[in-house]
């Protein structure tokens, strides 16, 4: 984990409000068609471990090998950075499968010469409108470190933008909970914006939500069942019922330039 995501997050302090009406809690949502029993949406390397119900972000590999065993419209194939010709026909045959959505992961563009041995492959506008239009369906990036990329991203027709900080680790880039707020001036209401930054534990994924991200990607060994429950605890004792309830009233506001 990123240790300026996890002192950002640790910056952004919730404030426990307990003299309210509040009964039970509802972290309830909807994505991509589907009712969602909390705003997680689990990464996974495997179609075996994919959960019973909601969302998962798949890699493609495990998406196709796990099609007949897994209901595809619960699957988010993740694809990784190739020639333009390959992932078109990779998306295509997604789509032929009847997955969610499909997301390409631009974050591995870290690790290029001389940082790395991945090849240089980033994408144009015209190259993401065309592979919305080939997947005929959902398209999300994952792994975009700027408002200007998320701009991008809304200009091409994406579905979808998952902000992380492992693009601009090497850049002394900003933390996932810093930029968001950036993120949502810029595009908020064009497309769904998703914090992909490290999730340590419910509370985390609240102070995501209060900065205004609709969903949390969370990759690690931490069950989403776990995690629901600390979310749980944590909207309750912010005074959030359900997620409607969720935004900056739930944070110190000093660490907004407040005097």
């Amino acid at each position: 984990m990123s240790e300026r995501d996890l002192a950002a997050l640790d910056g952004h302090q919730l404030l426990p409000r307990v003299l309210t009406e509040l009964g039970r809690v509802d972290t309830s949502t909807h994505a991509l068609g589907q009712p969602l029993a909390s705003p997680m949406v689990p990464r996974l390397r495997h179609a075996a471990a994919l959960p019973a119900d909601g969302l998962a972000l798949l890699e493609a590999s495990g998406a196709l090998e796990g099609a007949n065993k897994q209901p595809p419209e619960r699957t988010i194939a993740l694809l990784a950075a190739d020639r333009m010709a390959a992932l078109i026909e990779r998306v295509r045959g997604l789509a032929q499968r009847g997955v969610a959505a499909v997301a390409l992961d631009m974050a591995p563009l870290a690790c290029t010469a001389p940082y790395g041995e991945r090849e240089w492959r980033p994408r144009t506008r015209e190259e993401l409108a065309e592979l919305r239009a080939a997947a005929g369906r959902p398209l999300w990036l994952v792994g975009l470190g700027s408002a200007a990329d998320a701009e991008v991203a809304a200009e091409a027709g994406a579905d979808g933008v998952v902000i992380g900080s492992e693009l601009g680790r090497r850049l002394g880039a900003p933390a996932v909970i810093d930029l968001l707020p950036e993120v949502i001036d810029a595009v908020g209401g064009t497309l769904t914006i998703v914090a992909g930054g490290p999730v340590r534990d419910g509370v985390d994924v609240l102070r995501y939500l209060a900065v205004g991200a609709e969903l949390v990607v969370v990759d690690g060994d931490r069950s989403v069942p776990a995690l629901q429950a600390e979310l749980e605890y944590a909207m309750r004792l912010t005074g959030c019922a359900d997620l409607s309830d969720v935004g900056y009233d739930a944070l110190f506001a000093p660490l907004f330039g407040e005097p």
